[in-house]
């Protein structure tokens, strides 16, 4: 029974009472009296509690639109954040290709990617064939990269060793296979990174072994360009958020 039925189930208590008074003992008459109070009280009290519930339910729509409210702004400043994000990406892009341009393009490869910006790097400028240490003139492309890097700190990479198809052959004793092979491709040049000043907390590496290449086994062509380096370059996370809550504090004009 709802609350409005109640009500009037009350009132028709109340006006049959009066007609049947004349007909019914005293008693009776009290003690239908004293029912109709009773159920009146437990209405009154019901109907104060329906309110109460609805006062509170309208306070908690209002706080669910300033709530509401809130998170668009919060969306607005993030954005305003990736935004920033993304530019500082390019610019790093920009930087990174100049310095390479005197590269050949299938030595040194720039581009963005999901928000990420990668640099592949054939193995033929970094490592001599079959070889897990940095060769030639491989320490100088390292510095000029970290040259690069260094003024980003808000940068994370992650430095990924990827081979060709084919079986270990000089490192045989070393490495069981081409996932060996790659991890420590990967890290000698994360080595070489930190000893020109990358601050070793910015990097990671990765060995990727064969698994996924850009080019089939089953030419040379594809073999070579299977043999390579990928730097992958992320924003810091936890750079990106302070800079996302000082930007939204701004907004709401916190100190």
């Amino acid at each position: 029974m709802n609350l409005s039925a109640s009500v009037l189930k009350v009132v028709v208590i109340f006006a049959s009472l009066a007609v049947l008074t004349s007909c019914v003992s005293k008693k009776k008459y009290e003690e239908a009296m004293t029912r109709a109070a009773a159920e009146k009280s437990a209405l009154e009290s019901a109907l104060s509690d329906a309110r109460a519930k609805n006062d509170q339910l309208a306070a908690d729509f209002s706080d669910l639109e300033k709530n509401l409210s809130m998170s668009k702004e919060e969306i607005q400043s993030l954005s305003s954040t990736i935004a920033t994000n993304n530019k500082k990406i390019e610019m790093l892009k920009d930087a990174i290709s100049e310095a390479f341009e005197t590269y050949d393009a299938d030595d040194v490869k720039v581009e963005l990617r999901n928000g990420k910006l990668y640099i592949t790097m054939a193995n033929s400028i970094l490592f001599d064939a079959g070889r897990d240490k940095l060769a030639g003139e491989s320490k100088e492309v390292i510095a000029t990269l970290a040259g690069v890097l260094k003024d980003n700190t808000e940068m994370n990479l992650l430095v990924e060793g990827h081979t060709d198809g084919d079986p270990v052959k000089i490192h045989r004793s070393q490495y069981t296979d081409n996932w060996g092979l790659s991890v420590a491709r990967a890290s000698n040049v994360v080595r070489e990174l930190e000893a020109n000043g990358v601050a070793p907390s910015r990097l990671t590496s990765s060995g990727k072994g064969s698994t996924q290449p850009v080019a089939s086994n089953d030419t040379d062509e594809g073999k070579e360009a299977n043999r390579r380096t990928e730097f992958v370059i992320a924003p810091e996370l936890d750079g990106l958020y302070k800079m996302y809550k000082s930007e939204f504090a701004n907004v709401n004009g916190d100190n």
